[in-house]
């Protein structure tokens, strides 16, 4: 089991920079949403928004992969997990409805 040191992520929090932990956060929010969103659309066979969310996550894999790695215990435990998580579930929700809308579309 991980314990987190909940001090030193508060210490590490308060030491950090405001705008690189938001930027943090959104790009960790989008990875999981790009990442969930394509489930979705295999299971429904929508083979164009597959493509498309395929080709959106695999790009932005290639910009997380090259960031520097993360060392600190705020981000290890809280700025990667927590949003890429949230925006994994958005995705999966936001998929239901993009399908909605495209399979009326195409109707």
């Amino acid at each position: 089991m991980i314990i987190m040191p909940t001090k030193k992520i508060r210490k590490e929090f308060k030491e950090s920079n405001p705008k690189e932990v938001s930027y943090a956060i959104f790009e960790n929010y989008f990875f999981g949403l790009s990442g969930a969103m394509i489930v979705p659309f295999i299971a429904l066979r929508m083979d164009i928004a597959v493509l498309i969310c395929y080709m959106v996550h695999y790009f932005y894999i290639s910009k997380v992969i090259n960031r520097p790695k993360y060392t600190t215990s705020l981000a290890k435990f809280i700025l990667f997990p927590i949003p890429t998580a949230l925006g994994g579930f958005t995705g999966y929700k936001i998929a239901y409805f993009v399908s909605q809308y495209l399979t009326q579309y195409i109707q």
